[in-house]
């Protein structure tokens, strides 16, 4: 094993990872030799023909274990990319994922000159904290109730440098917190799956926090409190929400003001927007 070259490795990490049935085993096995050797793509080519030193091969094996044993790669890794940054991600956080950039990007574009912002269920705070580095005339206001993503957040916040973020450690379902300015807008990209339905998502979803994906019994708890407890505090602004494929026209129902739907980048309805007409 100590002449084994880092190209043999790779290829039998890919094979490791189709055994265990990984859809992307060629990418996923990349990655976590990446992550071991502490390169990026180029430089793990160079090191193709080189021998594997036997403690960065006994690292990888665990990584390819933790995988195939259904662990998600963005725990494995400890991050994952969002809008061109790089995050911290770890177990007992939701990770980020490519489509949920839109909320970012839309609010981007839409967001009045020195705005305030919600992120609530903030999770890592990869939607507020992009915007907050886009923006930085936006004060970007994170709530996140659990430890894990509260510490992951703020130690996202640190890492970026988004100095016009603050994190605040809050539950959503009590309502929007007195002491804070009034936002031009919320984001929010809540629990959103049944109850019911839990047990029947694929085994790495089910390996992220149920707390993070549990929406209640009809999978829309959190968007009845945002109607109910944050929507009515911004002024002239717009709520943008994040949801499950089947969700977006009963969300839209809920409120009286304009709304749109927004499809993902698979064309999936997956965003409801709802303009506020200034409420208090």
């Amino acid at each position: 094993m100590a002449s084994e070259t880092y190209r043999a490795l790779l290829r039998q990490g890919e094979q490791y990872l189709q055994n265990a049935a990984v859809q992307d085993a060629a990418f996923e096995a990349r990655c976590l030799l990446e992550a071991v050797c502490g390169t990026d793509r180029t430089g793990l080519i160079m090191l193709y023909a080189q021998a594997v030193p036997e403690t960065e091969r006994t690292a990888y094996m665990e990584k390819l274990r933790l995988r195939a044993d259904g662990q998600p790669l963005q725990y494995i890794l400890g991050e994952w990319d969002f809008m061109g940054n790089t995050f911290c991600v770890q177990p007992g956080v939701l990770i980020p994922r490519p489509e949920t950039e839109f909320l970012a990007e839309w609010a981007i574009r839409h967001l009045p000159p020195n705005a305030v912002l919600y992120d609530v269920c903030a999770g890592t705070g990869c939607i507020g904290i992009s915007i907050a580095l886009e923006r930085r005339d936006v004060q970007v206001y994170l709530f996140e109730k659990y430890d894990a993503p509260f510490q992951c957040l703020s130690e996202n916040i640190r890492r970026l440098s988004a100095q016009n973020v603050t994190a605040v450690r809050w539950d959503m379902l009590d309502g929007v917190p007195q002491e804070l300015p009034w936002p031009n807008a919320i984001l929010s990209n809540p629990p959103y799956i049944c109850t019911g339905e839990l047990s029947t998502l694929q085994k790495e979803v089910q390996k992220e926090p149920i707390e993070a994906l549990d929406g209640g019994e009809d999978g829309l708890l959190f968007y009845r409190a945002l109607r109910e407890k944050w929507y009515p505090k911004i002024q002239n602004g717009f709520l943008a929400m994040e949801c499950g494929e089947a969700q977006p026209a009963q969300i839209a129902a809920m409120f009286s003001d304009p709304t749109e739907i927004y499809k993902d980048y698979i064309g999936t309805e997956r965003f409801v927007i709802v303009y506020s007409q200034g409420k208090e």
